[in-house]
């Protein structure tokens, strides 16, 4: 058998066609270099194509298609993505091995061709550092990625010599195992291959489906106290006021978060400073630390929503690092650069508060990788999109610089609206109950918490518990007797530090976080 004409004898009359060789042949190669490129990323932070496709997609489409997709699928949207884009490279690599085999079955009196292969394979693989990737915005020969130009050219070379050995190796297979060749026995063929695409997409709902159900039966109440003794604030379903780490949200924009090897990560400080730094994760942790609680929510969070938590954080002031750096005349912006690529930016003065951190621990211990181990940052008074994970640059610039989502017309200030929600109850009740919530706005503080249970047409004020810092959400309570059976619908708003009560107009997330008052209805014996 030719390795590249693929000349298969029909010996017998159910053999398979040649046409249908080649396209097991190229499949197979092309799921061998998809699959070291898959080990290589989860086991040893290689860049991967399909990834990297996937996060260039959600880069360039329009933001409301974005938040549909995540607001309908959830996680599952990013997982869809990366396994379309992961069909979508096999896909490539396929038809390309396709091509040449074509190519040469043209071609009379072929012979075998391995340094042919070799070649075709170094050729996918220059096309793609030197056109592909720079596409996708990692630069030349992958010199913008955060692996580094001589890592990611070296593992995406691997992956590429798997698939010419698999050009020129499973021909040879196929010759030495006849049975292979009945269409009888065929095990891989264009249907089955569509079949396993759709079990992979069901595969990956189920399995996002499952993880989000099973998450909130194992765990109903996350983040809430449970079996509490009823005096304020251990009150059942209230938020506890510090929020463990496993049950405080987490939003990202990739598909898999980065891994990042505090041996080789440094932290850059860079642009108008007068002396530039570069320091390790050990440099951080000697240098003069403070402790701080802080509430972190998401620009996305709905009214009433759970993408809120608040925690105690430890780090160093960006101010004390900008002023060891020496900061020139006309700064305007601080931006942030993360190992995946993200940008934001904070006004310098915002940088140069006192509750604006770059911190490495949460809660008393270290980072978590969805939190941002290494390193993130924590601003007081803008929602979290800006409180960049995984920071590996800060750089001092002369102009108003807009990042990844401020680019994709999210606001660019980002400051907290003033918010409200009702924990409990969250069902029937029967005589007195207690209703109780969390309030937060930001840097500005709690004054006032108001409730109504009649629908908006009385208010009552609420007791609030101080909070754990200027900077930390206020946990409130109302002890209420329903004066009749019966529906009833409750209310919540709060007042800031400023005296500027929250807004009862509603407001979706986009562009600058959502608004309105949270609400229940419960029914009372």
């Amino acid at each position: 058998m030719d390795i590249l004409r693929l000349n298969i004898e029909k010996t017998e009359p159910d053999a398979l066609s040649e046409s249908e060789i080649r396209f097991q042949v190229a499949l197979l190669a092309a799921l061998a270099s998809v699959s070291v490129s898959l080990i290589l990323r989860f086991a040893l932070d290689a860049p991967l194509v399909p990834e990297l496709l996937a996060q260039y997609i959600f880069a360039v489409v329009p933001i409301w298609f974005v938040e549909l997709a995540v607001g309908l699928l959830g996680p599952f949207a990013k997982h869809l993505a990366f396994l379309a884009c992961v069909v979508l490279y096999l896909i490539a690599l396929s038809s390309a091995a396709l091509a040449l085999f074509r190519y040469f079955a043209r071609k009379e009196g072929a012979i075998t061709r391995s340094p042919i292969i070799a070649i075709f394979s170094f050729a996918i693989w220059t096309v793609t550092m030197s056109i592909l990737i720079p596409l996708l915005g990692g630069g030349l020969f992958g010199r913008y990625l955060p692996q580094g130009a001589l890592y990611s050219t070296a593992s995406i070379l691997l992956a590429h010599v798997i698939y010419g050995l698999g050009l020129a190796l499973i021909p040879r297979w196929y010759q030495q195992r006849p049975d292979l060749e009945r269409a009888s026995n065929t095990w891989l063929n264009r249907r089955r291959v569509v079949r396993a695409i759709g079990f992979a997409v069901l595969a990956v709902g189920v399995y996002d489906i499952a993880n989000s159900l099973l998450g909130s039966w194992l765990l109903k109440g996350t983040g809430r106290v449970k079996g509490g003794s009823g005096v304020f604030p251990d009150i059942d379903g209230l938020a506890l006021e510090v929020t463990p780490v496993p049950d405080f949200y987490e939003v990202s924009k990739n598909p898999f978060d980065p891994q990042v090897d505090t041996a080789r990560w440094r932290l850059e400080i860079t642009g108008m400073v007068e002396r530039p730094l570069s320091l390790s994760y050990d440099d951080i942790k000697n240098l003069p630390s403070i402790e701080q609680y802080a509430t972190l929510a998401c620009i996305d969070n709905p009214v009433g929503g759970d993408l809120i938590g608040n925690a105690l954080w430890r780090g160093v002031r960006m101010k004390d690092l900008l002023e060891h750096a020496g900061l020139k005349a006309g700064v305007v912006d601080i931006k942030m650069r993360a190992s995946d690529d993200y940008t934001d930016s904070i006004p310098l003065d915002r940088a140069m508060a006192e509750g604006t951190m770059l911190v490495y621990e949460m809660n008393g211990q270290p980072l978590t990788r969805s939190h941002g181990f290494p390193l993130r940052l924590i601003v007081p008074g803008i929602y979290g999109m800006k409180n960049v994970k995984w920071i590996t640059q800060i750089e001092a610039v002369n102009h108003d610089f807009r990042g990844y989502w401020q680019a994709r017309g999210w606001d660019d200030r980002a400051e907290y609206k003033t918010m409200s929600r009702i924990d409990t109850p969250d069902d029937d009740i029967s005589g007195a109950t207690t209703i109780a919530g969390i309030a937060f706005a930001g840097d500005r503080g709690i004054s006032k918490v108001e409730v109504s249970t009649d629908g908006g047409r009385s208010w009552e004020e609420a007791e609030i518990k101080p909070a754990l810092s200027p900077f930390s959400w206020a946990l409130w309570q109302k002890r209420w007797t329903p004066s009749r059976a019966g529906k009833h619908t409750l209310l919540v708003r709060a007042t800031d530090g400023r005296g500027i009560t929250q807004t009862a107009e509603y407001a979706p997330a986009a562009p600058s976080g959502t608004s309105g008052y949270d609400r229940a209805i419960v029914e009372s014996e």
